[in-house]
């Protein structure tokens, strides 16, 4: 039956519309004829200036495949998380992405012979949608017969090639990722200044609300009165920089957490057989930590704090923290080998940790803290039409049944802030990868929790209030300028014109209000080792809430007959869960009982011309709004909405 079932799905799909990456692909060599080019990142290089050759050491790319179907992929992904589809909840092994929509086996193989045969390392995962290439600059050069430089646009400088890559012959290559070392992801957060030492306190003296505040403030103590911590449900992070293994269980004894689930490294460093990727498990971290990696390996708080309060909000859950490091690959142009090195680690390799969690299919929901400007990220993580690397990474996780819940930034309707770049700096933009269909955006609200883990009053858009003091941020949320309006939010009122929009949900993210996070190794805030706890706002701390809630519910689902029919290896997934969360919304018995509907607030910031004025941004309402999306769930009641427990 389940062997029918596959057939049926390759067999709708392959009736979709040519794959985007190949016409994509079509369209470079239109505009630069003869065998052999790929298409790279080459809108970066618009206005840039070249400032001589670079010397990178070693770098690594991801040379994305010809696959069968990306568009297909992309809408199955969705049609399986759909409860009116005949596709709903028919989630796919990583082999069955591969197998229906990604590259034949014998594609995968070609392309990286050709690169081994160059002296590269090369590393496959079995979606078949990407094949990572690392290795010395002179081999990579010559692999692309072209040369790198340095080149400045603006304030940054980068490298890229100096001429247009090409192969000495014809392979199934759709595009090649981090040619181009121009286009860059943040984190989304905001730090306190001010921070205590964390031994000999009790709580109430503690720098940011406890776990325990916010699990009262958004019920999921109601969740544990029923027996749901998470328990046989594993939660991914997608890392941007190292943990020490001291964080989660030192965080957890000092506000007495107790579960049964466990925080575990995977460090993405699989290789094919008799080629090293390149990739290599991290260093420990060391207390004090007052130099740079390789030498040293500090925190850089955004893992921190994903950590631990997903493992703390679901404390019976097991966390799988997803990261990658390459000692001997330049983050910033310049050789690795001085002044000081700069390793490519967590944010830098992306693309590699989302290839890994497709491929491992053991993460049951996601958490990612972090994204760019639409109008900044655009030619590089995905295309002007939606399509790209990213976007079709995101429709494998969901497809697998995975719920991927994203950041939409702390700057307010004008998520390219960040990025300082005057043409864009002061517009509208959302943030990618929230924007994405097969994405869970999390927005922000300011929340005010008494010690008893009571609400002292409303929840409010994080923005405007607190925005204009001291600049300390804002929810990001609007709409998409590249993604179509999926078809869950058509009947959302609060949506203009046909674009996504974003957030879809909201939690606690103003830091003002922020969350404790503890700190074993950051030299910035002391001298002397030991634990230290910082208050940390910006929507990071959303998305790992909200991530944590999800695992709630799929234990929940788990272990209802009627919710947990699914494929058996994971019965109880329910896929992207934006469907279920707008399915509540147009329920009026369900919506103000499981959703707090943020009716106040807005989320503008600063003017980065003028930063004693606050540009326009998006006001909260009643139902929608691109300021909280739905609002914010209690993870008691939404339990009770999607599975009737």
């Amino acid at each position: 039956m389940r062997n029918a079932l596959l057939a049926a799905i390759a067999a709708l799909f392959a009736s979709a519309p040519a794959n985007a990456a190949a016409q994509t692909h079509h369209l470079f060599l239109a505009r630069y004829p003869g065998a052999g080019f790929v298409a790279y990142d080459s809108r970066a290089l618009d206005g840039a200036t070249y400032r001589g050759p670079a010397d990178l050491g070693s770098l690594s790319v991801d040379v994305v495949l010809q696959m069968r179907n990306p568009a297909g992929l992309r809408n199955f992904a969705l049609a399986a998380a759909n409860p009116r589809s005949p596709l709903y909840r028919h989630f796919l092994t990583p082999r069955q992405i591969g197998a229906i929509f990604g590259a034949p086996p014998r594609d995968q193989t070609d392309v990286a012979a050709y690169f081994s045969r160059h002296g590269l390392s090369t590393q496959t995962w079995p979606q078949r949608e990407v094949v990572r290439v690392e290795g010395r600059q002179a081999d990579m050069e010559r692999a692309f017969g072209t040369r790198f430089g340095i080149f400045r646009r603006g304030a940054r400088v980068f490298y890229a090639p100096v001429s247009p890559p090409r192969l000495s012959q014809r392979l199934p290559v759709a595009g090649v990722s981090r040619l181009v070392g121009y286009r860059s992801m943040h984190r989304h957060l905001r730090v306190v200044s001010s921070q205590r030492l964390a031994n000999g306190f009790a709580n109430g003296l503690l720098a940011g609300y406890s776990p325990q505040q916010v699990a009262a403030a958004f019920d999921f103590t109601g969740a544990y009165d029923l027996g749901f911590g998470g328990r046989g449900i594993t939660i991914g992070i997608l890392g941007t920089g190292p943990i020490s293994a001291a964080d989660v269980p030192t965080f957890r004894a000092l506000f007495s957490v107790v579960g049964g689930g466990t925080v575990s490294q995977v460090n993405v460093t699989t290789v094919a057989p008799g080629f090293s990727s390149g990739l290599q498990t991290p260093p420990p971290i060391t207390p004090p930590c007052d130099g740079p990696l390789p030498g040293c390996n500090p925190e850089d708080i955004e893992a921190q704090l994903d950590t631990e309060q997903s493992s703390s909000l679901a404390p019976d859950a097991n966390v799988l923290f997803y990261f990658a490091y390459n000692p001997n690959e330049c983050a910033a142009p310049g050789p690795c080998h001085n002044n000081p090195p700069t390793p490519m680690r967590g944010l830098d390799l992306l693309d590699d940790e989302i290839q890994q969690a497709i491929a491992d299919n053991a993460a049951d929901v996601i958490s990612l803290s972090a994204g760019g400007g639409e109008l900044d990220l655009v030619g590089g993580p995905f295309q002007a039409d939606g399509t790209g690397l990213e976007p079709t990474e995101f429709a494998s996780l969901a497809a697998e049944g995975i719920g991927v819940f994203a950041s939409t930034g702390d700057t307010g309707a004008e998520g390219c802030q960040i990025d300082q770049i005057p043409s864009t700096a002061d517009v509208l933009c959302a943030v990618y990868p929230a924007t994405d269909p097969n994405i869970t955006a999390v927005g922000g609200t300011t929340t005010p929790i008494g010690s008893d883990g009571r609400l002292t009053g409303p929840l409010v858009a994080w923005g405007l209030q607190t925005a204009v003091i001291g600049g300390h941020g804002a929810s990001g949320g609007g709409l998409s300028a590249f993604f179509s309006r999926p078809a869950y939010q058509n009947p959302v009122s609060g949506i203009v014109g046909t674009h996504r929009g974003v957030p879809d949900v909201a939690a606690n993210a103003d830091v003002f209000t922020g969350a404790a996070t503890l700190l074993y190794a950051e030299p910035r805030f002391q001298q002397n080792p030991g634990a230290i706890l910082v208050a940390v706002g910006g929507t990071s701390v959303a998305a790992p809430d909200m991530a944590a809630m999800w695992a709630l519910v799929l234990e929940a689902c788990k272990v209802t007959p009627r919710c947990g029919f699914g494929p058996s290896a994971h019965p109880y997934r329910l896929g992207n869960p934006d469907q279920l969360m707008y399915e509540i919304l147009s329920r009026p018995t369900l919506y103000p009982t499981s959703i707090y509907d943020v009716v106040y607030g807005n989320n503008a910031s600063l003017n980065t011309l003028n930063p004693s004025t606050a540009d326009a941004g998006y006001s909260a309402a009643p139902g929608y709004d691109l300021t909280t999306g739905i609002g914010a769930p209690y993870a008691r009641n939404l339990i009770k909405a999607i599975t009737g427990r």
